[in-house]
């Protein structure tokens, strides 16, 4: 009776970690699996946070209309709604990667082959599907050329280029986050300069309570503010309107960050594939340090 690992070799379904090391489990290979899992995880949590934010935009829009009649035609809200779209199923690819890098590690589960094979060929038609950004630039041939072929090992249980088709998935993920960043960078910052804009709109004439901008200086005492007195509420207008220019420029700049730390993530954990793609020993065995600075700011927009 063959055991699960040799099963898993004879139907050459454990696409990373049987195959790089002759079917052996290594502690690199177990090691990039999990890492691979966490990474996923934080580049769902990145589109999720970029989808979240577009839906923020329409409702911006939806507000600006309605408060002040600035005009938002159907052609405006249908290309964001697009966007938002597209960028949910760059989060479903993440989680059909997380699924497979986390089945990967499920070497003892008697189903352990089954949910990769799943998973795989999951990744693989999503890879296939994906569609550029509007107004953002073409997806990268190596992406869909990288989902059929890891559809292929999969159906034709071609172990021996399992490795090759994990490491061509992580490069073309790579390249496709590399040149659409400027894309998601852009949004987050149409969506911050809208809010501003409305937030200005709603100052001037009134509708925002500025007084819990002197919480700080209450709260230690459990006094409130008397937010009758007109001087001091057109005092702190002021105040509120003279710090949306450094707000917005800090949310910007948080995103800017997150974008950035979430692409050099995955640009380690393709390093780190590839090496275990070429039968090289991978020296690092923490998660990438940059996926702190994607979960902190993903949590300031969901």
């Amino acid at each position: 009776m063959k055991t699960t690992r040799q099963f898993l070799y004879s139907t050459g379904m454990l696409l990373l970690v049987s195959c790089v090391f002759a079917c052996k489990v290594s502690d690199d290979a177990v090691a990039a699996a999990q890492q691979m899992t966490a990474t996923s995880a934080a580049l769902s949590t990145y589109y999720g946070a970029m989808a979240e934010s577009l839906t923020d935009t329409i409702s911006l829009n939806e507000l600006n209309f309605t408060l002040f009649g600035v005009p938002f035609e159907d052609a405006d809200r249908e290309q964001i709604e697009q966007a938002r779209a597209e960028i949910l199923k760059r989060k479903d690819l993440a989680q059909s990667l997380g699924r497979l890098s986390s089945s990967m590690t499920a070497l003892t589960k008697s189903k352990a082959s089954s949910d990769v094979s799943t998973a795989a060929t999951a990744l693989g038609n999503e890879m296939v599907s994906i569609k550029a950004l509007p107004k953002g630039s073409p997806v990268p041939e190596a992406l869909g050329k990288a989902g059929d072929f890891l559809i292929q090992i999969v159906q034709q249980h071609e172990e021996k280029k399992a490795a090759q088709a994990m490491d061509g998935t992580l490069a073309a993920l790579v390249d496709l986050f590399a040149k659409e960043k400027p894309i998601y960078d852009s949004l987050d910052r149409q969506h911050i300069f809208l809010a501003k804009i409305v937030a200005a709109s709603l100052i001037k004439r009134q509708f925002v309570d500025p007084t819990p901008m002197l919480r700080p200086a209450l709260k230690p005492f459990g006094l409130s503010a008397a937010t009758s007195d007109e001087h001091l509420q057109s005092t702190l207008r002021t105040l509120a309107e003279n710090r949306l220019d450094t707000s917005a420029e800090a949310a910007n700049k948080r995103e800017a960050d997150a974008s950035t730390a979430m692409l050099a993530a995955l640009q380690e954990m393709s390093s780190r594939i590839h090496l275990l793609a070429t039968e090289k020993p991978m020296p690092i065995r923490g998660n990438p340090f940059s996926l702190k600075v994607v979960e902190s700011w993903a949590a300031s927009v969901i």
